[in-house]
């Protein structure tokens, strides 16, 4: 069968699936995805990236190009939202409609394509079902973010280049439809050009496979001019990406873990993103067995099994792929940057479970041609056969249902309560109090709920910045003037969220600490920290490390310990210098600490550590740089409640590379310091 064939015959077929009862059905199906993506759309809080939406919306549009253009993201999802709800309004349901109506619609393409690969009306439905009510798509149609418009675009481009394909003479509008649609993909998302490299492929591939070799030509050579078009009217952001490609510095250098990347993609694509990740791998065996029953349905399907599964898996494994090799380089990633591919996945299934009854009904000899006994047989394997796939589609509604759940109703999966935050602020925030933000870049989605509370951004950054780590010299200047004796303050409440990046060594809580008290509070909100301190005086705030005992141990010619400090609710500060002569300097250096009373009493044994906080490894340290390492009470004198007095405690360092983990020597060669008495003092 060649693909102009194919062609009438799915023109055929799908007008008939949607002119018929079958109509009925896929209209039930949109409607349901409507319903779900729809369902307390505003229930939960925006979380940072839907406020950087809701900020960059209210730009105008020169603004809003120019942040973009020194963002992770180009601007026409951005467009989009701020002209919808230039209409509809600012509210956080507003805001996320967008989203929902793109997954609404990919439901609606998601049948179209698989009538024009399948020409069966059960595997357009399915297609269209298992798109109403797989979870991740339910999660991004909730999300004022571009993921689900990036989708919806990706899908789209897939059937036109099915129709393409198949059309037995060029067709000058589609393919202007393809290019307009490849274009506004690759301005929601960069990684939709690795989507569209996969269905070129793709297209090539069934082109040559199904007409002579000058038509396949023919199209593959309009095939390339639409993607020259589309890189012509991406030149003017080329400058932008390439920028981004340099620049980012939203992620920690290193190696990408390919194993935990992969699985993370097989739980986001099968479970979601409100199922526990060891109730996903379990269930992720059941959805690979499917899979590959699905898979091995398509190919017996022949031809049109294996056309669909042609498209599905180069759509699957492209992006996926292309962007995990990307991410080897630029070791930045999240499954939700290949949820463009799903729809290949969902191809698979459904034209699995939903095709191969049909094909195999069509290459089955009449009954005429057989006696009873073999007619009764088939009838029987026939029923037995369609049971079976009956069944692996409801253990994959079943699954569906179950990652639903998690985010509709599980609050361990709740956003970040940005919303509840600010609501319990307002009320409770004292005249001579102001709010801390740490991290500062979360200011907009801060300013969305709350405009009119003031704040202090910690550090002062519009994106985040790994490299922008908090240390005594900048937060105290800022301190300073915020606090400054004639502005009145006296107090604040710390907002953190993203502290472990920007301020791992926990230098904000340090300096509020030294300059005022902790005041306790016991309200909690998912995602986020929050304490309050109060009187404030400025002068104690300091813009140097706080030394209170100055030593100059040096272990392993790499790091020296210049000093340490007890503070006046028992934590201890210990003040590091990596060495600028330090050669081959060991990327994890750790430390052990043991406590005891002043007359060699056991005390506590802190549990071994870095030398600074978790998510600041020595490696990312630099040379000469004054890093402080926060040991609250409770870990080096064993109580968050201690007694004052006078404390002696040794200290070890070693690398964790090392097997043997062998202390660092100090110059003198022996293995540990042995440092005090340390006064402590409560107030």
């Amino acid at each position: 069968m060649t693909a102009a064939s194919m062609a009438g015959a799915d023109t055929k077929t799908g007008a008939t699936i949607l002119l018929s009862s079958h109509r009925a059905r896929l209209l039930a199906v949109i409607l349901v995805a409507f319903g779900l993506t729809t369902f307390r759309l505003d229930f939960q809080s925006l979380w940072y990236d839907e406020g950087v939406t809701a900020f960059l919306a209210r730009q105008g549009p020169l603004a809003l190009t120019q942040w973009t253009a020194g963002d992770i993201q180009p601007p026409l999802y951005y467009y989009i939202v701020a002209g919808w709800s230039a209409l509809a309004g600012w509210s956080e349901w507003s805001l996320r409609f967008p989203s929902a109506w793109w997954i609404t619609l990919t439901t609606a393409l998601m049948a179209a394509l698989t009538v024009r690969l399948s020409a069966s009306r059960s595997a357009a439905v399915l297609a269209a079902l298992l798109t109403a009510l797989h979870p991740l798509l339910i999660y991004y149609g909730q999300e004022a973010r571009m993921y689900a418009q990036l989708t919806a675009l990706g899908v789209l481009a897939g059937y036109l280049l099915v129709r393409l394909a198949a059309a037995p003479l060029p067709s000058l509008g589609a393919w202007i439809a393809l290019i307009v649609v490849g274009v506004a993909a690759v301005y929601t998302h960069y990684f939709a050009v690795f989507l569209l490299v996969g269905l070129a492929l793709a297209f090539t591939i069934d082109v040559f496979l199904q007409e002579t070799r000058s038509l396949a030509m023919k199209k593959v050579r309009a095939l390339l001019l639409a993607g020259a078009a589309i890189l012509l009217f991406y030149t003017p952001w080329l400058s932008a990406l390439f920028g981004q490609l340099r620049n980012d510095r939203s992620y920690w250098e290193g190696t990408l873990k390919l194993h935990e990347a992969i699985a993370k993609v097989a739980i986001a694509f099968t479970s979601g993103e409100a199922v526990f990740e060891q109730a996903a791998l379990r269930l992720l065996v059941g959805y690979v067995a499917l899979t590959v029953a699905a898979a091995s349905l398509l190919w017996r399907s022949a031809p049109r099994g294996r056309r669909l599964l042609l498209y599905a898996g180069c759509w699957l494994l492209t992006p996926v792929v292309a962007v995990l090799m990307l991410a080897m380089t630029i070791p930045k990633f999240n499954a939700r940057y290949v949820m463009e591919a799903l729809p290949g996945l969902l191809l698979i299934w459904a034209g699995g479970f939903g095709l191969s009854a049909v094909g195999q009904e069509a290459n089955r000899p009449t009954a005429q041609d057989e006696n009873v006994g073999a007619v009764h047989n088939r009838t029987f394997a026939t029923g037995q056969q369609r049971l079976l796939h009956r069944a692996s589609v409801l253990l994959l509604l079943l699954g569906f249902f179950y990652g639903a759940a998690g985010w509709f109703f599980n609050p361990a999966f709740s956003k970040d309560q940005w919303r509840q935050i600010t609501e319990f602020l307002r009320p409770r925030l004292a005249e001579d109090e102001t709010v801390i933000l740490v991290s500062g870049h979360a200011w907009p989605v801060w300013d969305y709920y709350a405009p009119d509370l003031p704040v202090v951004r910690l550090p002062v950054i519009d994106i985040l910045d790994v490299d922008a780590v908090l240390d005594f010299p900048t937060t105290g200047a800022v301190l300073r003037r915020a606090f400054a004796e004639s502005g009145g303050l006296r107090g604040a409440w710390l907002v953190t969220w993203q502290a472990d990046i920007v301020d791992p060594n926990d230098v904000v809580p340090v300096q509020l600490e030294l300059s005022g008290r902790e005041k306790g509070q016991s309200a909690t909100f998912h995602g986020l920290g929050l304490r309050r301190f109060t009187g404030f005086r400025e002068h104690r705030f300091v813009v140097e490390p706080p030394i209170d005992v100055a030593t100059d141990l040096i272990f392993g010619n790499q790091v020296a310990l210049r000093g340490y400090k007890a503070m006046d609710n028992g934590d201890l500060l210990l003040f590091w210098e990596k060495l600028s002569f330090a050669e081959e300097a060991a990327p994890d250096l750790h430390m052990a600490l043991v406590t005891t009373t002043a007359d060699g009493t056991p005390v506590a044994t802190t549990p071994e550590r870095r030398l600074a906080g978790y998510s600041y490894p020595f490696a990312r340290w630099r040379a000469g740089e004054i890093v402080a390492s926060h040991l609250p009470a409770r870990n080096w004198l064993g109580t968050a409640g201690p007694t004052p007095g006078a404390y002696r405690f040794t200290l070890r360092v070693f690398d964790m590379n090392d097997p043997t983990a062998s202390p660092l020597p100090l110059a003198d060669g022996r293995p540990e310091a042995e440092l005090g008495p340390v006064e402590v003092q409560i107030d």
